[in-house]
Order: C-alpha cells, then sequence, then structure tokens
C-alpha cells in the first residue's frame, strides 16, 4: 500500500471512532433521559 491510502485508511478509522463515540453518547443520553422521565 502507498503511504497516502494508508493515511487515508488511518484517517478514516479515526472518523469511524469518533462518529461511533459521538452516536454512543447520544443514545446513552436519550435513553438516560427516557429512564428520568418514567
Amino acid at each position: 500500500m502507498t503511504p497516502s491510502l494508508t493515511n487515508f485508511f488511518w484517517s478514516l478509522g479515526w472518523g469511524g471512532l469518533v462518529v461511533g463515540i459521538i452516536v454512543a453518547g447520544l443514545l446513552f443520553v436519550s435513553q438516560a433521559d427516557k429512564i428520568k422521565r418514567s
């Protein structure tokens, strides 16, 4: 693999990780909110 391609996959992986953390955080907050309301 060329260095630029490796770099691209690394940034893609980190981007996916960040998105995953944000989505997990939002889901956690919405679940906690639901529990509080009920």
